[in-house]
Parts: C-alpha cells; structure tokens; sequence
C-alpha cells in the first residue's frame, strides 16, 4: 500500500467551503502516480517501452466532505491486474482514519505515442503487489444513457489550463465541468466517470444532460461528433453508503464480479 498526507487549505474548498469534489480527485491522483512511480520494474518498463496508464473509469462513494484545515490521509493500493487493466482502491480518510471517500478505479496500460492499448508481459505483472479491496458496492463500470438528453448546453472550448502533463484534460476537469450543470441543492453522494476518449486543446465540449429520476443527474461530454469524452453520473440517494459523523463507515453489498464486466 501507498499513502500520502494533505492538509485541506482554501484552494481546495468549493463555494460552500468543503473540499472540493475535483479537489479530492487531485489528492486521488496524486496518490496513485506516486504509488506507480514507487514500482521500480513497472516505471522502468513504463519508460523504456513509452507506456502509461490512462483512467478509463472510477467510482467515488462520498461519507462526509472533509472541511478547511482537516488532515487528510490518502491511501492507495492495486487488488486485481491482468496484462491490460489495474484495477486499485483510493481512500480518503481523516486524522482518526475514518473514511471520507472511498474509490475504486480501472486504468489502462497504452502506448503513449498510439494511444492504443498494450499488453503487458507476465514478467511485470507478477512484480506488481496486490492486496484485498476495499469493502464497499462496486459498480459496473460502464454507464446506461438514457436515449435522448433533457437539455443541451453551451459550447466548452478546451483551453491550456484544462491540460495535464499528458496534454489531455485533466480527469479532476471533466468533474468539475459537469458539476456546473448540477441542480441547485442536488449534492451527490456517489459519482461514477466513464472516461471514453481524452479531450485536447482547442477541442469542443458538448454537455449532454439527462435526468432519469430525482437521485440520478447524468452528464455526458461529448465531442462536436457527439462522441463522448467523458460520461459523469451523479447519485444523491444511493445504498450501501452509510452517511454520518466521523464515524461512518461504507457497507459491502455487492461482489466485485460486476464491476469488471
């Protein structure tokens, strides 16, 4: 397993003064470059062969928003792998490590130049540890869009400050685009992200948004192609989360067999 510590300052919080839901993705992603980069075989044959791993999915279950000035430990580590996909739990939790919010994610290994996926040798993967999942409700991994949108929103031009180091938007960006178009009081406590194609400079986003019923919003991304970038679904009243104070805890309700088809 791989941890890093963080302090909630202002520049993490939203306007309500919480942290931030593209904030706790930045803490998330942080954590687990480091914990790849602290895998001497994988990160040399990442460079030697020009491989990365690109996010194709991740599911957030929220337990309590962390405040201003909280610490925060944020703990990472890999349950499943094959030659293509990772499969990894990201937790974040507070000083009396009771979880705040709880992941899992799927990544894939790409040529970097191709951007097509590779397979990796037997040799790499067997140095890669492994440890138990997280208990929590593990989700499929591929969302159901309802056939026609609610409502189309305004033209979203990529600029250089969606980008990261891989000169694609950002996985924290795409969330806090769709967030915009949340409704007024509507506070998630699940989120799911399909990332389908990345975005990249001077790139049009189309957001596509659909109601299903009231504990569900979804916000497709899409291309002018209306190809989608990235499917965000937000869930305001979901099981197997148990909410509370400092104490509360996620509950397993589902194996993990569904998560992965």
């Amino acid at each position: 397993m791989f941890q890093i510590e963080r302090v909630v300052g202002n520049s993490h919080l939203n306007a309500d003064g919480r942290l931030a839901l593209g904030s706790s993705i930045d803490f998330m992603q942080d954590c687990s470059i480091f914990h790849i980069h602290s895998l001497e075989a994988l990160t040399r044959y990442f460079d030697a062969s020009n491989i990365g791993i690109y996010l194709v999915f991740r599911q957030i279950d929220i337990v309590r928003i962390p405040v201003f000035g909280e610490q925060l430990k944020i703990k990472t580590w890999i349950y499943a792998v094959n030659n293509i996909c990772g499969y990894r739990n990201t937790i974040i939790s507070d000083e009396q490590n009771s979880p705040c919010i709880n992941t899992y994610a799927i990544g894939v290994s790409v040529n970097l130049e191709t951007e097509r996926p590779v397979r990796l040798p037997e040799d790499i993967i067997k140095t890669i540890p492994l440890y138990e999942p997280f208990q929590m409700k593990y989700l499929p991994r591929k969302i159901v869009m309802p056939q026609e949108p609610r409502a189309i929103e305004k033209d979203i031009p990529i600029r250089k400050y969606h980008l990261d180091a891989n000169r694609h938007v950002n996985n924290s960006k795409y969330v806090t685009i769709a967030e915009e178009y949340l409704p007024d009081g509507f506070e998630p406590a699940r989120v799911r992200i399909e990332y389908k194609i990345p975005a990249k400079y001077r790139d049009i986003i189309k957001p596509y948004l659909y109601s299903t019923n009231e504990n569900t919003f979804l916000v497709n991304l899409c291309n002018e192609n209306r190809k989608s970038f990235v499917i965000v679904e937000f869930s305001k009243s979901v099981s197997g989360i148990e909410k509370g104070g400092r104490g509360a805890v996620f509950k397993a309700q589902k194996g993990l067999k569904d998560a992965v088809k």
